[in-house]
């Protein structure tokens, strides 16, 4: 049923991980799915911001995302799971999406966030994701 499932992931919010990955090994054990980590990151909108930025300075965000990437999956999913990851650039629910429809993904699983509105409200991104897509949303809470 779920052969490609997408995990938005904030590397920043490493916490965020440990709930999400239970029920997608469940999906990734009864269906032999693939897990793909998605990393999204902030596009600055002018090019000319990122012409102050250090010359390799993409390279080298992509390089250490890549390091925490190899973290969580060591930390988190058993050998033998496919994993892919991918690091886009850009507006995170709008890449996400993207993502999503390129692959041909069966299930979006996002973490909420924001602890201290647990009962209240998703984030921004997570709640355009859920209005959004065009394939089932799980959205897992702590």
């Amino acid at each position: 049923m779920f052969k490609n499932i997408i995990i938005p992931v904030d590397l920043s919010d490493k916490n965020s991980l440990k709930a999400v990955f239970p029920p997608v090994l469940n999906f990734v054990n009864a269906f032999n799915s693939k897990i793909h980590l998605v990393h999204i990151m902030p596009d600055f909108g002018m090019k000319m911001v990122e012409d102050y930025l250090p010359k390799h300075w993409m390279s080298e965000q992509k390089a250490k995302y890549k390091k925490l990437f190899d973290d969580i999956v060591d930390k988190y999913v058993p050998q033998g799971v496919e994993i892919v990851h991918h690091i886009g650039r850009g507006a995170i629910y709008d890449e996400v999406i993207k993502y999503s429809e390129g692959v041909d993904a069966d299930l979006i699983v996002i973490s909420a966030v924001r602890p201290q509105l647990r009962d209240y409200m998703l984030g921004p991104n997570a709640s355009k994701i859920v209005r959004h897509s065009s394939i089932s949303v799980m959205v897992i809470r702590d």
